[in-house]
């Protein structure tokens, strides 16, 4: 028998927990509860939009104010993936883990996704499948499509990789491992006066006390240049040179 800590975790500000019929459990946020619900997560593959894609592509729902709400299914990778597929049994669900450390940092001004609800469908016992819905982000693309863009682009090499590197720092100063760090994670985002780095799907992330110790924040990046790699095996669009600049631009952003 599940606990109640265990079944929903940590339920931040702002935000209530439903359940639903058909085993359905869902933390809303509370000025989108009347438009969020289980139903969202079953929308038609018709709705996908392929400018969003990672392990599957996200499908997105025009809301009644205008904006877009993205539903992302959680999906294994690796060996996993034709085993149990979108089958989960960790409790809390990640889901609503994710949600809570996506707030948190939020909370904190780490530059992240609009979370709007996480939900969960209980499919056998304590297995579940779950999604999470997001605010879309607009005038926004992942630092791997931004990298393709045509070169000598609206935005500056040196523009888009040190906004990637001080958002990777700021979450490093906050505590976060990321556990998928890689190009797709990472957003850029065109402003009027320059361009803005976002980290988003915090899923397995951990969250430690104070800053990251140096160790764990080399070995984040680590696992950020060898997804490139895979990414970019001739290493056309993040070359080695690009890659330092990063580098450059991470160590001489300042803790503050």
């Amino acid at each position: 028998m599940l606990t109640e800590n265990r079944l929903w975790g940590v339920i931040p500000s702002g935000f209530k927990k439903v359940t639903g019929s058909g085993g359905c459990l869902w933390i809303v946020r509370e000025d989108r509860d009347e438009e969020i619900d289980a139903s969202i997560c079953r929308a038609d593959l018709s709705m996908a939009d392929k400018r969003y894609q990672g392990r599957g592509v996200l499908k997105s729902v025009r809301l009644r104010d205008g904006e877009t709400a993205l539903i992302r299914s959680y999906r294994h990778g690796g060996l996993l993936r034709g085993l149990t597929r979108e089958c989960y049994f960790t409790w809390p669900p990640r889901p609503f883990r994710e949600l809570a450390i996506t707030e948190e940092l939020r909370r904190r001004g780490l530059r992240t996704l609009e979370v709007y609800a996480a939900g969960v469908q209980l499919v056998c016992g304590p297995i579940y499948r779950g999604c999470l819905v997001t605010r879309e982000l607009r005038d926004s693309k992942d630092l791997w499509a931004t990298l393709q863009g045509e070169p000598g682009g609206p935005r500056p090499l040196a523009s888009i990789l040190k906004a990637a590197a001080e958002t990777v720092r700021a979450m490093h100063r906050e505590g976060v491992y990321h556990s998928d760090l890689n190009l797709k994670n990472i957003l850029i985002r065109s402003m009027p006066d320059g361009v803005e780095g976002y980290v988003i799907d915090f899923d397995r992330s951990k969250l430690f006390l104070g800053k990251l110790a140096p160790r764990l924040a080399k070995a984040n990046l680590d696992r950020l240049l060898r997804s490139a790699c895979k990414l970019d095996p001739e290493r056309r669009y993040l070359t080695e040179a690009s890659w330092q600049e990063f580098l450059e631009f991470y160590h001489g952003a300042a803790d503050v």
